[in-house]
């Protein structure tokens, strides 16, 4: 790589609905080993609830400031000035799409046109009115498999127009599915006659994504999270908010003798996402040609740390559960033990391995 590469720096920066995260890696020297990473800068600040609604940017000029106080550029000189512009970003899965096809032509007589054509057959949006991106997966002498993703081009736009005003170039703008598998599935790993369920469980919401085939195949939504807890605990146990994050966190799914009806509310939404799981993993066997039985479940997001979840998942559907390990495709043993939070950061992690691996393009 020549030193004179503009694009050293780039970063990936996670805009949830109540944080922003920011990861930024760079190669190091592990025993001659390639592809070792460290990390250069690993970031993240809280948002006020209703700044960012379902990844739909509320209040821009608030956002505005936070994301300038996470990159160094405001007065507050909590943190080092990130002097890269370039960046890679997740857009928010409810506001994206993603789909696995197959088109009836040989890859060297494909055009855009004819993705296009074929992603209005298959896209639950106005393909004209979207940004469209795809990449072949497979192919043979009659037909091709495309893995497609899209975004409104509104969403799209807001978001870059959000990123320029302070002062960031952004280089890719990711489905974020696809930012959480690449952190969350081994790299290359040949999972032959098996796929991976990536269950991601965040503070406001969550999603199911099974990879199957070397991609990501599908992915849903799912009506649980952080907040969901907290707020079923707080209603019908009368308690503070604060005090029912606090027993959330230390109790997880186990009995508190002190709040005898505590375990019986989270069991009953934890019980809730199951029957959610188990109707995606039903769907996808059923509507996907060539699927392979899920025999693991990865989970991530910062509510994988919810105490004995992963048994009750395991126990269940008879498919084995566990929170995974979010360093492990930077190839450096040494970041799981020094940075026990990786979880949460999963989606920023897989957004700054696509930005080191974007600049090594140039």
């Amino acid at each position: 790589m020549s030193l004179n590469n503009a694009f050293v720096g780039s970063f990936g920066l996670d805009i949830g609905d109540l944080s922003i995260k920011l990861i930024q890696l760079e190669k190091t020297n592990y025993f001659g080993k390639s592809n070792v990473f460290k990390i250069k800068e690993k970031r993240s600040i809280s948002l006020p609830p209703g700044l960012i609604v379902n990844g739909e940017i509320q209040q821009p000029e608030m956002v505005r400031k936070k994301l300038l106080h996470i990159l160094g550029k405001d007065k507050s000189k909590e943190y080092k000035k990130i002097r890269s512009p370039w960046v890679v970003v997740d857009l928010p899965q409810p506001k994206t799409f993603i789909k696995m096809i197959e088109v009836d032509i040989p890859e060297k007589d494909l055009t855009e046109d004819d993705i296009k054509l074929n992603a209005k057959k298959h896209l639950p949006i106005d393909v004209d009115k979207s940004y469209l991106d795809w990449q072949i997966i497979s192919k043979n002498k009659q037909t091709t498999s495309i893995i497609i993703s899209a975004v409104e081009k509104n969403t799209a736009n807001i978001y870059t127009y959000l990123l320029e005003s302070v002062g960031l170039s952004p280089m890719v703008l990711e489905v974020e599915a696809l930012s959480t598998a690449r952190a969350m599935v081994t790299a290359n790993k040949e999972y032959k006659g098996e796929a991976r369920a990536i269950l991601d469980l965040g503070a406001t919401r969550s999603m199911l994504t099974i990879y199957d085939n070397v991609t990501v195949q599908f992915t849903t939504d799912l009506n649980f999270s952080g907040e969901l807890l907290t707020t079923a605990i707080t209603q019908r146990m009368k308690i503070k908010h604060l005090d029912a994050e606090k027993l959330k966190k230390e109790y997880g799914l186990s009995y508190n003798k002190k709040h005898p009806q505590y375990l019986k509310i989270v069991s009953g939404l934890s019980y809730n996402l199951i029957k959610e799981i188990q109707k995606s993993i039903n769907f996808y066997k059923q509507h996907f040609d060539n699927t392979n039985p899920i025999t693991h479940i990865t989970m991530c997001g910062g509510v994988s740390y919810f105490k004995n979840l992963d048994k009750l998942i395991t126990k269940k559907l008879k498919i084995e559960a566990k929170p995974g390990l979010a360093w492990k495709n930077l190839n450096n043993l040494s970041l799981e033990k020094e940075n026990p939070d990786g979880l949460s950061y999963a989606s920023a992690i897989g957004l700054a391995l696509r930005a080191i691996n974007e600049t090594k393009k140039y």
